[in-house]
């Protein structure tokens, strides 16, 4: 999990670690640049420079000068030292945040999908966040998303999204911004947080070339933690312990709104163990799996107790 609210990225290519290196070195052309990062020897000017303004020019890392030579901008130059940097001086690492569970704001999100393959085809179908600031819900959004896929008869037998319900609703594309608004600054959080995490990182990538990074906490994980006895860590098992009401179930919004009472209690868990901090939350999520422990099996042995043997000689 990183040290930082949520926010987004743009995504580092092969392309652009190759222009990184050349750049390293000096200055570049376009043609040389292009032949160096695409491996096209020969390639004509004019197809060059527009390769070049369609693969760097909206990146940090890279500037075109006045001469029409491309150059590392600040950030470029950074990833090339980290590169090459073969020690680390102590002095120059930061201290890690020691940050109050309390006051820290979380994102709870859940997507609803097409199925399981985030970035093999299947696509978010409604996604609801919801705010947590000072023990309290105090932000929601939510929408459904055109797919622009068909949707499986098992997932909206389960959801009860179907091809009807989304045919007019906006394409994730239309609603990113928005939903970046209410997630940025944020501790992303979700019920199984790697399956929503994956999703929408899959769905910014093809959007607007950018991923997700920050902190990350799965309240699946955190339970294991804090509740070690409980048979089933399942959303609606949680709700059930707590008794939190889940008015919409399977339902991007209905789950996004109770995961966010199932999360202040078990933050609420977390501190009742001394757990105060997020570095210390770290280290309990992370850690390793409570083994529960299993009933011993009876033996198949008749015991005394059982009245076998007794008068025996």
């Amino acid at each position: 999990m990183s040290s930082e609210g949520l926010s987004t990225r743009l995504t580092d290519t092969v392309l652009t670690r190759r222009a990184v290196e050349l750049l390293d070195k000096g200055p570049a052309d376009a043609v040389a640049l292009v032949e160096y990062v695409c491996q096209l020897p020969g390639a004509p000017r004019v197809v060059a420079e527009q390769m070049a303004f369609a693969l760097f020019a909206g990146r940090p890392e890279f500037t075109c000068d006045a001469t029409g030579h491309w150059v590392l901008a600040p950030r470029g130059v950074a990833m090339a030292a980290a590169r090459s940097a073969t020690r680390v001086v102590l002095a120059d690492v930061p201290a890690p945040k020691r940050d109050e569970l309390g006051e820290l704001s979380y994102a709870v999100v859940d997507t609803e999908t097409t199925g399981m393959r985030a970035w093999h085809g299947d696509r978010i179908t409604e996604v609801a966040a919801v705010v947590v600031r000072n023990g309290k819900v105090c932000e929601r959004f939510e929408t459904l998303v055109n797919p622009e896929r068909s949707i499986p008869r098992m997932i909206t037998a389960l959801t009860h999204i179907d091809a009807a319900m989304v045919r007019t609703a906006p394409v994730f594309a239309d609603v990113a911004d928005d939903l970046l608004r209410v997630l940025e600054g944020h501790v992303f959080v979700a019920h199984n947080a790697e399956f929503d995490w994956r999703f929408l990182s899959a769905e910014l990538v093809r959007a607007r070339g950018q991923r997700l990074v920050g902190r990350k906490l799965c309240t699946v994980r955190l339970a294991r933690r804090v509740l070690p006895y409980l048979r089933s860590r399942r959303l609606d098992s949680l709700a059930r312990y707590y008794g939190i009401e889940i008015t919409d179930r399977h339902r991007a919004g209905g789950d996004a709104h109770a995961t966010a009472h199932v999360l202040l209690r078990l933050l609420d868990a977390a501190r009742a163990i001394d757990c105060t901090r997020w570095e210390e939350l770290e280290l309990l999520v992370s850690g390793p799996r409570p083994r529960r422990r299993r009933p011993r099996r009876r033996s198949a042995m008749p015991r005394p107790s059982d009245g076998w043997g007794e008068g025996q000689g």
